[in-house]
């Protein structure tokens, strides 16, 4: 992990009141700039020392105590700050708190860091001065501190904020705009190098225009972009890079800095890439004893070096020595923990920075699986690496529980999914090896189901805690109308809006958010209950889920091992559970593109071959009893329809003989065992349902799509088969402003027949389209159906693509299908491509025919009659017509 980067631009705003008191302020400045600490801190105390005003005093102090911290001088910056007094003006207070965050910041108190410069803020606008300089400065400060905790997504907001300010202020310093690109950089050095290396060569053209070569800032800069060829494995660039910035920093601190020590981290990593583990070892002992010497035992950076080691010890099947490196490592980066037996972790809360902590964990799991199949095959260390997973896993939770943004709880998916992996693999070895096996094949499907969906459980969860802890009606709208604006001005800034308004709607965007947060904080604080019920989901176990089958069904959890290659499929029945754990063929994505190609285009060939193939690896020999299939996806499975797959040998090139699994089994989706679980606690259906029927039929012009004329037929006939339950919008009344009206809270049934797109770059600009009216523009965004009140048993999007998505790592596929779980539908049924409005108008009113004439059957039994019927008909028996249409929930 890189030691937090930034560069730090003191120019206070001189409210000395003396002429010669402000000269004194921006030689400190200029002093700062040039990199001569020193004699800046000089200057800075002895002005300090001779001027009477208190305000003026705090000035100097704050610039005083930077300096210590510029320098790695953090106890004595620490000092600075706690002799001064406190000031009633809410500027210098806020100038003060700005010092003790980035102080913070570098001494790993993340917590603390947070703390004071969100304070830092909240006084930066009581004073008036948010667009300052010094404002500017707190958010960059809190930009990398996000970045550092890995909330990439909030350390982007923070940044861009900051560079605005910047931009607009009367006197633009070059210095201070140079910061906000370094700062950005480093931001999409995680997610776009590109990106990344247009704000560096930003940073460094100014950076070498102000100083000239051989300046900390020249420094910083080549270590940042080593970092970024590091990454894109340009290993003679990244060396070149980094060897120069540590030239610099061996002149301007010859006695060892942290910031040197990163750029001996990065050579040691580039190394390691290159295969040279000697030389890359001697690097990280030389980074660790430096980093050592500046922050004593206890530090992340000191972690993230002992990871590397570690990780290089394990590669080198020096098991524990591995092991004692995570354990330091552990030490290092926990405050209060400083056990050294293996056995022994911390507590999930006792950490300076999470993200390391989860690496050491993992790293000392994998060492001691390692150790127990490479040497000693004593099952004591497996059951040592499975606690240290349960550990990591707990973790994870914390993490994610603290992060208000659910784009970085997303990001979490990704890594977080790697140890669940480890989780999955090390308990099914365990049950085979143990007279135990029922325990270990739980905990396998526990892992397993923690890689699913977990975000949207906590969604979900967030508002059943929201009805259940007394919070009143009045504050939960309150949140509701804050959360439409955020998606309002998330979907403005989408639509590249010219540069002043998109600074405006930034701006407004961030206030809100920050505005958002402490409300949340807040509901927490005011009503504990609803905090506890938010956090304390239990995961379903296979019990109890056995507990809400019948007997002709069964639960198909999947789970995709990437590292391993292996599929692991979890079979839960009335009163059986067992796992099957199969080798994914080489050929595994080849085939499962090919398929969803092959049904797309009708390509008769490559469907049959490629079908052939899945169902060997997908398909299960299930006894004749078991009619009835709940498939929960993973990965990439997530769009794959089952139902065209082969539930036997296919012998035949007529689809109407074909053994399609849709003739033997009735299927549905679900995202993950936990929200079949949390869906069972929903209301039942009443007996007599009503259904909202909504057909735009033609589209405004500015959204360049075809009409749907059989669309008004499918309502029509739907609508009659209701007999009077029914509300039917068609043409302009199916507009976007009556769906968010609220009314189609008291619908047990909801039809959408209309267009739909999919936005897999940014999930919540996926869209329903229906016609506008004066005050919506009939875009119906997944971000708006988040904030949408429904209780409805069956939501049906009869249109294009609306199965579709992002894909997120750990999360699932991201689209409107979760959105309009998130919004109260207890089932619904999406698309994942276009079909003829007349073949879609057929199988639909095919199903509600079904659906009103036979009471008992549910939904995936529904659907199935509908498709069979479809087959067995010949008009549209190719899977084109029929499999693209899926129904997601129990």
């Amino acid at each position: 992990m890189r030691r937090f980067l930034m560069l730090t631009i003191i120019s206070l705003m001189p409210i000395i009141a003396t002429c010669q008191q402000k000269e004194v302020l921006a030689m400190i400045d200029s002093l700062i700039a040039s990199a001569n600490y020193s004699e800046a801190k000089t200057l800075a105390q002895n002005a300090a020392s001779q001027v009477i005003d208190l305000n003026a005093s705090s000035l100097l102090l704050n610039k005083s105590a930077e300096i210590s911290i510029l320098q790695g001088n953090l106890d004595e910056a620490e000092q600075v700050l706690h002799k001064m007094k406190s000031s009633e003006d809410p500027f210098l207070e806020a100038v003060t708190q700005t010092t003790l965050g980035f102080l913070y910041l570098n001494k790993a108190r993340n917590d603390l860091a947070l703390e004071k410069l969100q304070q830092a803020l909240i006084k930066f606008r009581e004073a008036g001065k948010q667009n300052s300089e010094e404002a500017a400065r707190c958010l960059s400060h809190l930009s990398s501190l996000y970045l550092i905790s890995g909330k990439l997504n909030q350390a982007e907001e923070n940044g861009l904020m900051s560079l605005q300010i910047r931009q607009n202020l009367p006197k633009q310093s070059q210095e201070a705009m140079a910061a906000s690109y370094n700062d950005l950089g480093l931001v999409y050095a995680q997610t776009d190098e590109d990106k990344a290396l247009e704000y560096y060569d930003k940073a460094l053209a100014v950076y070498e225009k102000l100083h000239g070569k051989d300046h900390p800032k020249i420094a910083i800069a080549n270590t940042n972009l080593g970092f970024i060829y590091l990454k894109l494995k340009l290993y003679g660039d990244a060396v070149n890079n980094f060897e120069t910035a540590l030239a610099i920093w061996k002149k301007v601190y010859p006695n060892g800095h942290p910031s040197q020590a990163l750029v001996l981290l990065n050579l040691g990593r580039t190394y390691l890439q290159m295969g040279d583990q000697k030389a890359a070892l001697s690097y990280f002992e030389k980074a660790l004893l430096m980093y050592r010497n500046s922050y004593g035992s206890k530090h992340p950076d000191i972690a993230s070096v002992l990871n590397q080691i570690g990780t290089l010890q394990l590669g080198d099947n020096s098991y524990e020595e591995a092991l004692s490196s995570f354990q330091e490592a552990i030490i290092a980066n926990a405050p209060t923990f400083n056990q050294k037996e293996i056995a022994q972790n911390p507590n999930v809360a006792d950490f300076y920075n999470g993200k390391v902590f989860l690496y050491s964990l993992r790293g000392k799991a994998q060492a001691l699986e390692a150790l127990h199949f490479g040497k000693t095959l004593k099952l004591t260390d497996l059951k040592l690496a499975l606690a240290t997973l349960y550990t990591c896993d707990s973790l994870i939770d914390n993490i994610r529980h603290h992060s208000p943004n659910e784009n970085d709880k997303l990001e979490l998916g990704g890594y977080a999914n790697e140890v669940y992996e480890d989780g999955v693999r090390i308990a099914f070895a365990m049950s085979e090896m143990t007279i135990d096996y029922k325990y270990y094949r739980e905990v396998a499907f526990y892992f397993a189901e923690k890689s699913k969906s977990a975000v949207l459980q906590e969604s979900i969860a967030d508002a059943s805690a929201k009805s259940f802890s007394g919070i009143p009606d009045q504050l939960v709208e309150e949140e509701k109308n804050v959360k439409a604006t955020i998606a309002f001005l998330v979907q403005k800034l989408s639509q590249k809006p010219q540069a002043e308004e998109e600074k405006y709607l930034r701006e407004s965007l961030f206030n809100l958010n920050q505005e958002y947060n402490s409300f949340i904080k807040k509901l927490e604080v005011d009503y504990p209950n609803y905090f506890n019920l938010k956090f304390n989901q239990a995961s379903p176990t296979t019990s109890n889920l056995q507990l809400l089958l019948d007997q002709k069904t069964a639960i198909i959890s999947y789970f995709i091992s990437e590292k391993d290659k292996r599929l692991y499929q979890f079979i839960i029945t009335k009163k059986k559970y067992k796992i099957k754990n199969l080798t994914l063929p080489d050929n595994f994505d080849k085939f499962t593109k090919g398929f969803n190609n092959s049904l797309v285009f009708s390509e008769s060939i490559t469907y049959q071959q490629s079908a052939a193939a899945l169902s060997k690896v997908l398909i299960l020999r299930l006894p004749k009893s078991i009619t009835n299939l709940l498939i929960i996806p993973s990965g990439r499975l997530g769009t794959l329809p089952f139902e065209a797959l082969f539930y036997k040998k296919n012998k035949s090139q007529d689809f109407q003989a074909m053994p399609l699994v849709v003739k033997r089994f009735a299927v549905s989706y679900e995202f993950s065992a936990g929200l079949i679980s949390q869906k069972s606690k929903l209301k039942s259906p009443v007996a007599s349902p009503t259904i909202f029927l909504c057909a735009p039929i033609q589209f405004p012009v500015k959204d360049n799509l075809s009409e749907l004329p059989g669309t008004e037929s499918e309502v029509n006939t739907i609508a009659n088969l209701f007999s009077g339950n029914s509300t039917s919008l068609k043409f302009m009344d199916a507009n976007e402003e009556y769906v968010k009206s609220g009314t189609l809270s008291k619908f047990n049934y909801l039809h959408f027949a209309t267009h739909g797109i999919v936005d897999e770059a940014d999930p919540e600009l996926s869209r329903v389209f229906l016609q506008t009216s004066q005050n919506e523009d009939g875009n119906l965004f997944a971000g708006e159906i988040y904030n949408l009140n429904l209780n409805a048993e069956l939501a049906v999007l009869s249109a294009c693509q609306t199965g579709l998505g992002k894909f997120s790592k750990g999360e699932g596929v991201i689209g409107l299908s979760r959105a309009l779980v998130y919004a109260g539908a207890k089932n619904i049924i999406v698309s994942f491509w276009s079909v003829a409005d007349e073949s879609t108008a057929q199988l639909m009113t095919d199903f509600y025919s079904n659906l009103i004439a036979s009471k008992n059957k549910n939904f995936r039994e529904t659907l199935q009659q509908a498709k069979v019927t479809m087959i067995s008909k010949g008009k549209y028996a190719l899977p084109y017509y029929w499999a693209p249409f899926i129904l997601i929930g129990f």
